[in-house]
């Protein structure tokens, strides 16, 4: 998907996001991680009293439903089936792509349904996840008063374990103003990076 502006690459049947280029950027997206650990949703479920599954909710088949010059929608679709049993949720899944004429962003939504007599389940979250590249993203800014420089996942690995659960030591960060910081994953907002409400946007700082 390409409109001049942004390019947006999908991986067919799955529709996962591979590849997402911008005003000449190659790809923001963290090309370390293989392709299917970019762009993808995922669904947490499981059947009543039971332990929870996550279902990556990949497409087995996808269609062009509007081709024009002033949009492109892409559909992926998974369908459930009983003879699959609990490996995915029980739901058929519908994800679109809508890439618009002149748009700096692109827009994703998912369609599920759920047909009479299908299993009983329990569906806590829905989310469609972008890994970006750490080198370009290392910055977060939740409102005026509340922003900062990020350590990267490789300083937390390289970090010191602290006897606090998931504390982390920061002894050999990327950017030497954090050294010393302990890093404390569930201190941080969870809205990092992006927004789901209706339109996906990247800013690089």
């Amino acid at each position: 998907m390409d409109n001049g502006i942004v390019q947006v690459t999908l991986s067919t049947p799955d529709g996962d996001v591979v590849g997402l280029s911008y005003n000449g950027i190659p790809n923001i997206l963290e090309t370390k991680n293989e392709e299917q650990n970019r762009g993808y949703w995922d669904a947490v479920w499981n059947n009543p009293d039971e332990p929870i599954a996550t279902d990556r909710l990949k497409g087995e088949s996808y269609e062009v439903i509007i081709g024009n010059e002033e949009q492109l929608e892409i559909s992926f679709n998974k369908t459930w089936s009983s003879g699959v049993g609990n490996e995915t949720v029980p739901v058929n899944v519908d994800k679109r792509y809508v890439l618009l004429r002149g748009s700096s962003g692109f827009y994703s939504y998912g369609i599920f349904e759920r047909p009479t007599g299908w299993p009983q389940i329990e569906m806590d979250q829905v989310r469609i996840v972008f890994k970006l590249q750490s080198q370009m993203f290392d910055y977060m800014a939740v409102s005026d008063d509340r922003q900062r420089v990020m350590p990267t996942m490789l300083d937390r690995e390289n970090g010191e374990p602290l006897a606090f659960p998931e504390a982390v030591l920061l002894t050999n960060p990327s950017n030497e103003e954090l050294r010393g910081e302990v890093y404390l994953p569930f201190n941080l907002p969870s809205i990092y990076v992006f927004f789901l409400r209706v339109q996906l946007k990247f800013w690089r700082i």
